[in-house]
């Protein structure tokens, strides 16, 4: 695969002339189903006796039309790779009377002939007299209660039908076993994430990374630019991560396969032929820069056959079925488009023997002339980086210094809207304080924190899981100076300096002079004996480490 040839380019130097109109023969009209089931819709009368659900949506069908999950509900897949669905909207969705004990934590469902009950915790169900095991127990998530999706085929008669993430992620309560419901299901709840993955294209604006077909592709040194309202991307690099191919012959014309689909561009002529016609809000057109060709995103989606969704944060999804009207395959994939890394300047870090990064956390500290302004004044002297992990309520107080981080080769990074525990917290909480910090810090700095680290590295298993959607790897550390206990310069200093191992991550706080005055003595020291100072996400590549959101990193020695 070749490299692309330019960079992210603000403003493209490139006349009104260099813009290729596209003339289109032979198209037709696009083949993917653009229909779009609303709240409530009612489709085609089938087996009326079915309920279905899906992995990690908010939305059920039944009686045809598609509902939504009081509380914003999920089913999921546990820890035992179980299905777990919502107590009340399964069981009550199947016909069951359901009763909570909250004190006991004991559920009770009925179809007024037989009574069932379920405790958290115990994988097992009594029916009437009989004690039945489950695959794996009922639990609480965030005040909610899930049952195992095998226990209601226990009682009123109904047949569980699971397809897998490659199938669907469908969970479907049948009366009639053979009743063929699937096709409906997936009109109305639409494909799973790993259906929409396995088939597309997943793009972020600056980024030198994709996701195509599920997999990770690095593209270094490459991103995408923009023009007249478009994003502008490489062809044949594109279209070979989707298993396709471009060739092209000697009068220019580049030939597209991809599958049975065949297109073609030619650049001296300026034609295109594609399967379809644009609509009146699609650009079709591309441009040849450096002799590699860049097509548009509306031509992209045209030249694969799939359906183009622009999501947040500058993600682009080029799928095989459409993501509107399914928001929440939607928000999945834009989390994970979100993750794509920005496109960064090469690693330009010192020649040295070792490697350590600073951290500073619960900043920043002052404003112009404040504590932290200082500390980059004396960094920026010295040539070294660090990362910052900032508190919002202190971002709001103090934000004169948040366009000097990536200006001056530091690394932006998270520690909470309110320096709070987020183990203690609901999922809505932790993204209250830890997205609404994100979101804070971009106002401010142009961009969005790159890691995080949790209130006094405090993390769980939903942590983990809540930052891989928020697209953070967790950062801890492997040398604490306990700066905030001493307050003595002195202490700082040593504690570094009797301490420090090359892929050290060193915690510190901007809030003290003696941590200032203490670093810096360190700082001053240890270059002497061959260390360099750099950010976590730079000591992570140089140590051959890719940071993954949602996993923990204390050091990289």
């Amino acid at each position: 695969m070749k490299k692309w040839k330019i960079g992210l380019l603000g403003a493209v130097a490139m006349s009104a002339a260099m813009l290729a109109p596209v003339f289109l023969t032979g198209a037709t009209s696009g083949a993917v189903s653009d229909r779009v089931p609303s709240i409530d819709q009612t489709l085609v009368e089938v087996d009326p006796d079915y309920v279905a659900f899906q992995v990690d949506n908010r939305y059920g069908v039944r009686e045809h039309a598609r509902f939504t999950l009081a509380g914003g509900v999920k089913p999921f897949v546990d820890n035992n790779s179980r299905v777990q669905v919502p107590l009340r909207a399964a069981g009550e969705g199947i016909g069951l009377t359901v009763t909570w004990d909250d004190v006991n934590q004991i559920a009770t469902l009925t179809d007024g002939k037989v009574t069932a009950t379920m405790t958290v915790g115990i994988p097992q169900m009594t029916v009437g007299e009989e004690i039945i095991d489950l695959p794996t127990a009922p639990v609480v998530q965030d005040g909610n209660t899930y049952i195992p999706a095998r226990a209601l085929e226990n009682i009123g008669g109904w047949t569980l039908e699971f397809l897998p993430a490659d199938q669907g992620n469908y969970i479907i309560f049948k009366t009639d076993p053979n009743a063929q419901v699937t096709s409906e299901v997936a009109e109305l709840l639409g494909a799973s994430t790993t259906q929409y993955l396995a088939g597309g294209l997943i793009v972020r604006s600056s980024s030198d990374k994709i996701l195509a077909r599920g997999e990770w592709v690095d593209f270094s040194g490459m991103t995408t630019f923009d023009d007249d309202d478009s994003i502008y991307f490489p062809l044949e690099e594109c279209v070979e991560a989707m298993g396709g191919t471009v060739t092209t012959g000697a009068d220019g014309t580049s030939s597209i396969q991809l599958g049975d689909r065949t297109s073609s561009l030619n650049v001296e002529n300026k034609t295109a032929k594609v399967d379809r016609s644009p609509t009146a809000d699609e650009n079709f057109s591309f441009h040849e820069l450096e002799g590699t060709v860049y097509v548009s995103d509306d031509l992209l989606a045209a030249l694969l056959g799939m359906n183009k969704a622009t999501l947040g944060d500058g993600v682009l999804a080029f799928t095989i079925a459409s993501l509107e009207g399914y928001p929440d395959q939607e928000a999945a994939i834009q989390a994970l488009g979100a993750s794509l890394s920005e496109q960064k300047a090469a690693l330009d870090v010192p020649e040295a023997d070792y490697y350590i990064a600073l951290t500073f956390d619960d900043g920043p500290t002052g404003q112009s002339e404040g504590l932290t302004a200082r500390l980059l004044d004396a960094l920026a002297e010295r040539g070294a980086h660090a990362t910052f992990f900032m508190c919002g309520y202190r971002v709001r107080d103090f934000n004169t210094v948040l366009t000097r981080y990536l200006a001056e080769g530091h690394e932006m990074g998270n520690h909470t809207m309110d320096h709070k525990t987020l183990t203690k917290m609901s999922v809505a909480e932790i993204h209250e304080q830890v997205d609404d910090n994100s979101d804070l810090i971009e106002s401010y700095a142009g961009q969005k924190p790159t890691v995080m680290r949790p209130t006094g590295g405090a993390y769980n298993d939903t942590v983990k899981a809540e930052m891989e959607k928020s697209g953070l790897p967790i950062i801890l550390w492997s040398l604490d100076t306990l700066d905030w206990q001493s307050k003595n310069a002195a202490s700082v200093e040593s504690k570094i300096l009797n301490n420090v191992q090359d892929g050290d991550i060193i915690l510190m706080h901007d809030l003290y002079e003696s941590t200032v005055t203490g670093v810096l003595n360190a700082i001053d020291k240890l270059k002497d004996q061959g260390y360099a100072f750099v950010t976590v996400s730079e000591l992570a590549e140089i140590k051959g480490v890719e940071l993954e959101p949602g996993r923990v990193y204390s050091s990289f020695r």
